[in-house]
């Protein structure tokens, strides 16, 4: 029975593959601006995640120290011996 069912999907794969005619050139064009258009967007909601640890990158060493120390009050970890 398994066997019918893949030697059945096996002689419509190719029939399915031609049934789809090539994309006319303007609805090829209107596929590649939806492609780049998402792109886009991911690349905007990444920097909105990833925006705050990258200006984390720009601080002194005094202003990551100062954060970590809140963070480990934050945390009820005990103060850095020096």
């Amino acid at each position: 029975m398994r066997r019918r069912g893949f030697l059945l999907g096996f002689c419509l794969l190719p029939a399915l593959a031609v049934a789809q005619p090539a994309p006319t050139p303007a609805e090829r064009q209107r596929q590649l601006d939806q492609w780049w258009a998402r792109q886009r967007e991911k690349e905007a909601a990444d920097r909105f995640w990833n925006g705050p640890r990258e200006a984390r990158r720009d601080l002194t060493r005094d202003q990551v120290e100062q954060w970590e120390r809140q963070r480990d009050r934050r945390m009820r970890r005990p103060p850095h011996p020096f």
